[in-house]
């Protein structure tokens, strides 16, 4: 008897332990992992990406990319930055991914551009006619940190005298204020603009067509969702039959 007296406060013990167990434990094994948020560069490049007064940034290609992700368990946070600030970031993985083209000089070679492409720009040089109040001295409006597929520096060796702009909507209103000789933009998002503000304009405007670019989503080296990402595109492209990403959105 006296044995057996030892004994129990044991199991009494144990029967404890193995109930605290359970009770504080049982959360932890029904508990599901945390979503995987994939961060998002972009910067006003209407009417794909549009930079609300509020800083807060909407629009088709953040919407599109949302549905990409999505589709395959991840979320999509936006960060809405200059684009030198976000080859920075691409650079050092606080971006997980945006929307470029493959030949920036800015962008790391070591980044992922996945196929297919997202979309296919045409590459326009603006111009003021000789009438109007625009300074002859053959400048250009530009983004800063774009070399747009090598024609940066080839209108330099010709003369033209860069004016480097935050974003493509500082450009514009920069060339539009007559502020400037010449715009050099892709003539889709350019077009979008003066649409919603002076489309009247467009008919003053000499256009002189350069190139046909095409984009791509633009994967950080740094990211370690990089083969997820990877995945994802190709299975929502495949399922939607998408030579180019963006023609998957409704179209206006």
């Amino acid at each position: 008897m006296a044995r057996a007296n030892l004994w129990c406060p044991n199991l009494l013990r144990i029967s404890s332990l193995l109930f605290c167990s359970q009770l504080f434990c049982a959360p932890l094994f029904y508990a599901q992992a945390a979503p995987v948020v994939l961060k998002m560069g972009v910067h006003n490049f209407p009417p794909d990406i549009v930079v609300n007064a509020d800083g807060s940034c909407g629009g088709p290609g953040l919407e599109l990319s949302r549905d990409i992700f999505e589709a395959a368990g991840m979320q999509v946070e936006p960060r809405c930055i200059t684009p030198a600030r976000m080859y920075l970031l691409l650079d050092s993985g606080d971006i997980d991914f945006s929307i470029n083209i493959k030949s920036t000089l800015k962008l790391s070679r070591q980044h992922l551009p996945v196929e297919p492409p997202y979309s296919k720009l045409q590459l326009v040089l603006y111009s003021h006619n000789h009438s109007s109040d625009a300074p002859r001295d053959d400048s250009v409006a530009a983004i800063r940190a774009f070399d747009y597929q090598g024609q940066r520096q080839q209108l330099l060796q010709r003369g033209y005298i860069f004016v480097d702009l935050p974003d493509s909507v500082s450009a514009s209103q920069f060339f539009l204020h007559q502020r400037s000789q010449h715009l050099i933009t892709y003539d889709g998002p350019f077009r979008s603009f003066l649409s919603k503000s002076q489309p009247e304009l467009l008919k003053e405007l000499q256009r002189k067509p350069i190139t046909s670019i095409d984009t791509f989503y633009i994967v950080s080296a740094q990211s370690k969702h990089q083969a997820a990402m990877q995945q994802a595109i190709t299975q929502f492209a495949q399922k939607h039959r998408c030579l180019y990403l963006a023609r998957s959105l409704p179209q206006p």
